[in-house]
């Protein structure tokens, strides 16, 4: 037998099915979707970026391992996927920030906690909440599918009876009670209003009524700097006030000469544990961020990053080089050396082990009277400044020194330096601000300066001039200049102001 039924039976079952067929997702107490604002850049927008606010309604933390936020347009079925950071970890009632497309509109919106390249609609789309990284697909997805927002009056695909109001450039849909009210039904859990994005950082909210758990408070230095060669150790802090915190690692950056000792669990609730990161004298000249991670007895966790810079030790010998400008020059660089001779305007230190090249001296002048002053002739000290190229008045050739020191730090004292011994003629550059000996008889060849400046001409016996032998200009003459200038060293008082009366001149300066 067949049954005819009226239309207006038809009519009122196709509308029942309908209603048992909306999607139903996150369940009370999980992480939702707590506000959608597409309007980001747009003109007359009041944030730069589009995005995706979450929040962990439930009690207890949630950690978000290989989850996105997804996004499709209001009847589209090509989803754009933003994956969340690996195990992000949301504490009960903290929000999460996800920024989206950016915009020339608009103002630049709290900080975000991940950022995505999503072009959302500021009137109409579909969000969703994924469990996975896998792009949905279809108009109405549901397979990994944690939380759906469909926004705006053309939205194909929401929860429960329809989609929420319609946003703009200017309001974003909001889950009403702070994010926490969630029966699964867009229309009635959501609201326009106002753009407020929350981050992981602003004021959590107890969806339950139910006190928050109070977090991991850390204490950890931010930065460590230390020079290359040297350790250090630094202390690191944790402490929970209604829980024990009994657990630390390093969870991010771990290499070798880089450790965490010595950890101390708190002993009761509101109490600190403490640990030590330990920075070894071997690592290399670098920049480490190293992640620490504190656990409790509450499932709870918090991490802090310390960079650790190690600024590398660059030798006298490789700032001086083998030629006679450095290959350093108008660089910062930190170097190490004793304490061989202080003057008005400066010291000079060299290494006291040298790199066994006769071509590239040990030694360099510091520039600078105050650091000059915090100094002594034996200490080894270690400095931090300019490598500049001098060039004295009437020179011929460049000095390397260091000038413009920010850092001055003694390491020990009392330690000697042995001179260098050396015959003339030589090439002098390659000793430059050494201690050195001369091991061959040296004849005045000079005196002029004498009176006015304190200085000898000394060489290797008596230097010819070169005319006296050879036509200016030739090849033989101006091979004797070079050899001349390789056999000569300058005897100085080491008075560098010239006194009313020299003490060892007669009045006539004989």
């Amino acid at each position: 037998m067949t049954h005819l039924h009226s239309p207006g039976r038809l009519t009122v079952l196709a509308a029942l099915l309908a209603g048992l067929s909306a999607p139903v997702f996150a369940a009370p107490g999980g992480v939702v979707i707590s506000q959608v604002y597409g309007g980001g850049g747009n003109s007359g927008a009041t944030y730069k970026n589009d995005y995706i606010e979450l929040l962990n309604t439930g009690d207890t933390a949630v950690t978000l391992t290989n989850w996105s936020v997804q996004y499709a347009s209001a009847t589209g079925t090509t989803w754009q996927v933003t994956k969340l950071p690996a195990s992000v970890t949301l504490a009960a009632g903290q929000y999460y920030l996800v920024h989206e497309a950016l915009g020339s509109g608009g103002t630049d919106a709290l900080t975000p906690d991940a950022t995505g390249t999503i072009p959302m609609s500021a009137t109409a789309g579909k969000v969703a909440l994924v469990n996975s990284i896998t792009a949905l697909s279809g108009a109405k997805p549901v397979d990994n599918v944690v939380d759906l927002v469909g926004f705006g009056t053309t939205a194909g695909y929401y929860e429960g009876s329809g989609a929420t109001p319609a946003p703009s450039n200017t309001l974003a849909v909001l889950r009403k009670g702070n994010g926490c009210l969630d029966t699964n039904d867009n229309s009635s859990d959501f609201v326009t209003g106002a753009a407020s994005p929350r981050n992981t950082s602003s004021d959590r909210v107890s969806c339950s009524g139910a006190p928050l758990p109070q977090p991991i408070v850390l204490a950890c230095p931010g930065s460590v700097g230390i020079e290359a060669g040297t350790g250090t150790t630094a202390p690191l802090q944790a402490s929970d006030a209604d829980s024990l915190v009994n657990s630390a690692v390093i969870s991010k950056g771990a290499v070798a000469g880089i450790s965490l000792t010595g950890f101390t669990a708190a002993t009761t609730d509101n109490r600190t544990a403490t640990a030590n990161l330990v920075v070894d004298a071997s690592l290399p000249a670098g920049t480490y961020p190293v992640e620490i991670t504190f656990a409790n007895d509450a499932s709870q966790s918090a991490s802090c990053t310390v960079n650790v810079a190690v600024s590398g030790l660059v030798k006298i010998p490789q700032i001086q080089g083998s030629s006679l400008a450095s290959p350093y020059v108008n660089t910062v660089q930190t170097t190490s050396g004793v304490v061989t001779k202080k003057l008005g305007s400066g010291f000079y230190i060299q290494d006291p082990q040298g790199d066994g090249d006769p071509n590239t001296s040990d030694a360099i002048f510091v520039f600078g009277a105050t650091t000059a002053a915090a100094v002594k002739e034996g200490d080894l000290v270690r400095v931090t400044g300019t490598v500049t190229e001098f060039t004295p008045n009437g020179s011929k050739r460049s000095y390397t020194e260091l000038k413009d020191v920010s850092a001055a730090t003694v390491i020990s004292s009392g330690n000697t330096i042995q001179p260098v011994n050396i015959d003339l003629p030589t090439e002098l550059s390659h000793y430059e601000g050494m201690l050195v000996r001369f091991t061959n008889p040296l004849t005045v060849n000079g005196n002029s300066y004498l009176g006015d400046r304190g200085e000898l001409v000394l060489a290797n016996g008596r230097r010819e001039t070169p005319t006296n032998r050879y036509r200016a200009g030739t090849a033989e003459a101006n091979a004797l200049i070079a050899a001349n200038a390789q056999n000569m060293v300058i005897l100085d008082d080491g008075i560098f102001t010239t006194p009313p009366h020299i003490p060892y001149l007669a009045a006539d300066k004989t």
